[in-house]
């Protein structure tokens, strides 16, 4: 018998979230080193300020274990110790060259930077105080899976918070902010990255993304409670928070 047989053959919801996770994983790789200016380029310069809002909003104690999810260069990760030095910050994220970049920034090394997926984490239950994550939840292929891994390992009553794009909402704004996310930022992907199919896949994927209210079900159906969410914009991004019950 061979020492080394074949994997048993997975389904085909195994196999589409192993593919999706590969793809992922090697386009946010691809665009690494633009990836953090693009984004202050795509919000106007807000991305420092919503990074720092939603922060806030995580409800980090004092000397806090927190958990950053596709925590990419780090922005929300140098943040949480910008307002919380005291804090152990562990960045998590399945692009492991993305974190490379992060790791080079000044303070780096105050991270523990773990490749890890999202939706399986390798750590206990109940070992962080808070969890913080950016562009996380439209970028997973299973968004149940992922919520409950986060209300595993965060402690009763600590907090998650988390920054997502959202679909342009049925307003008198809808026809500028679509006009936004659909041809304004494809067009400056092309300008500016060596990818810019990455960020058309952003601006699609933001299109097919639950609207905010959606996105508070979700987090309602994992079992959080206190839930809430403001919109920054034009209403295409959104901050999430949400508590873990205490026993």
């Amino acid at each position: 018998m061979s020492q080394n047989p074949l994997p048993a053959p997975r389904g085909d919801a195994q196999r589409g979230a192993a593919d999706h996770h590969d793809r992922v994983s090697a386009m946010f790789d691809a665009i690494a080193g633009r990836y953090d200016l693009m984004n202050a380029v795509m919000t106007w310069g807000q991305e420092p300020r919503l990074v720092r809002r939603t922060v806030a909003r995580a409800n980090i104690p004092a000397q806090a274990r927190v958990l950053d999810l596709a925590t990419g260069t780090g922005d929300l990760a140098f943040e949480v110790l910008k307002q919380h030095p005291d804090a152990q910050v562990v960045g998590a994220d399945i692009a492991a060259e993305m974190m490379e970049v992060g790791r080079a920034r000044a303070g780096g090394d105050r991270i523990e930077w773990v490749v890890a997926d999202a939706t399986d984490l390798p750590f206990e239950a109940g070992s962080f105080d808070a969890v913080t994550h950016g562009y996380l939840l439209r970028n997973v292929a299973d968004i149940p899976a992922t919520l409950a891994e986060q209300f595993r390992v965060l402690r009763p009553g600590g907090w998650v918070a988390a920054l997502e794009t959202s679909p342009a909402p049925d307003n008198v704004l809808k026809p500028f902010s679509s006009f936004y996310i659909h041809r304004v930022m494809p067009q400056l992907a092309k300008l500016m990255a060596d990818r810019p199919e990455a960020y058309a896949y952003l601006s699609s994927s933001t299109k097919a993304f639950h609207t905010p209210d959606e996105v508070a079900d979700l987090f309602a159906d994992a079992g959080f409670v206190n839930i809430g969410h403001e919109t920054h914009m034009f209403g295409t991004l959104a901050t999430h928070w949400a508590m873990k019950p205490v026993d």
